[in-house]
């Protein structure tokens, strides 16, 4: 069952009080000040998601040591 508008607006509130991260409040506060930013931002993260889903399903993706060894490489060429 979905949470009402009170019940939603209660749990933000709690989660924010316990959030020490400026950053983050910042970033809150700039998507619930500017609607229009904030769903351009979660219209963003969707088609981000959605590009990494249709690379893992065609198989480009990169083991954990592929990547270590990749950054020791970039490491030592800097």
């Amino acid at each position: 069952m979905p949470m009402t508008a009170l019940e939603l607006r209660t749990n933000l509130k709690r989660l924010i009080d316990k959030t020490e991260d400026t950053s983050l409040l910042e970033w809150l506060q700039e998507v619930l000040a500017s609607p229009e930013k904030g769903k351009a931002m979660a219209e963003d993260m969707l088609r981000v998601a959605r590009l990494s889903d249709e690379d893992i399903a065609a198989g480009r993706t990169h083991t954990i040591d592929d990547v270590k060894l990749w950054m020791a490489e970039q490491k030592r060429k800097a």
